[in-house]
């Protein structure tokens, strides 16, 4: 065989090679609406709001006529036992509810959005909307100490349309907010906007969701 010959054969081998890799690479692309699936508290998800966004191909939102909103699961790095963090913590809960409720409402694809259960079984097949949300404050301290840039917070939610009856994800995002320095207040109040963004944001994505 010719030197020529042998190269085409070597080139072959390798184009076969890599078309094979790349094959069977494939399902690693597609993985990121598993990892928005399976995102966690522990683990949320990263990356743009598409990777972070979860839909299930298989369920459409028409069969649902009303979503029975839970209340957020709020956790967070600091002493939860703390009076002021605690505090902080309840006034954010019952502002994610009242968001959470509201934006889902406007999306006018439901027909009865509640916190009551007896009023979404009422309606028939209804979806479960269940939130956690981790808070952390940065260090204080640091913040009013050393001032501008110290003591990073951070703020997780994940929110999440669920049916009840067989426990299936119909659609899950993963959000982020806080504020990477300011004081305590500064904090706090971009806390309280950035739970209301993402809950609008959620109410979006349902909103774009087919019939």
């Amino acid at each position: 065989m010719s030197g020529n010959s042998l190269l085409k054969a070597a080139l072959a081998i390798c184009f076969a090679f890599a078309l094979c890799l790349s094959v069977c690479a494939m399902p690693c692309v597609a993985s990121d609406s598993e990892v928005a699936k399976n995102s966690t508290i522990e683990n949320p998800a990263k990356g743009s709001h598409e990777e972070r966004t979860y839909v299930n191909p298989s369920i459409k939102l028409k069969a649902y006529k009303a979503v029975l909103v839970e209340s957020a699961v709020m956790t967070t790095t600091t002493d939860p036992n703390e009076e002021k963090v605690k505090n902080f913590l309840d006034e954010l809960q019952g502002s994610i509810n009242s968001s959470m409720t509201q934006a889902l409402q406007a999306t006018e694809r439901f027909s009865v959005v509640t916190n009551k259960k007896d009023k979404a079984a009422a309606k028939g097949k209804y979806l479960v909307s269940r939130t956690q949300c981790q808070v952390h404050f940065g260090s204080t301290a640091a913040r009013f100490l050393v001032g501008f840039g110290a003591g990073k917070s951070k703020l997780t939610m994940i929110v999440s349309l669920v049916d009840p009856e067989t426990g299936e994800v119909v659609l899950k995002y993963t959000g982020w907010g806080g504020a990477i320095a300011g004081f305590g207040a500064q904090v706090m109040d971009k806390m309280r906007v950035d739970t209301m963004s993402i809950s609008n944001y959620f109410g979006g994505l349902v909103r774009k969701q087919p019939e």
